[in-house]
């Protein structure tokens, strides 16, 4: 995912691939050397336990793979 596309993925929502809110964008990690958007960093919603979740946090954030996004448009929907 190009970097360049970064800042429009802020504040997007992020949901499962059962269509349940995650949470939002908050932040994403970049490949220095590719310039590509490695992993999107998702503050995550208060009621769910990050801890049952696949992906490790990252200062409070969950850090999600950019392989792990199915597609992005007015939502980010991920594969799992």
């Amino acid at each position: 995912m190009p970097v360049t596309f970064g800042r429009e993925i802020v504040n997007l929502e992020v949901q499962d691939s059962a269509g349940d809110k995650l949470g939002n964008v908050a932040d994403f990690r970049i490949d220095i050397g590719s310039g590509q958007i490695t992993n999107i960093l998702v503050m995550i919603e208060t009621s769910i336990n990050p801890q049952l979740l696949p992906w490790p946090t990252v200062n409070g954030l969950l850090s999600v793979p950019v392989e792990e996004i199915e597609s992005v448009g007015k939502v980010i929907k991920l594969s799992e």
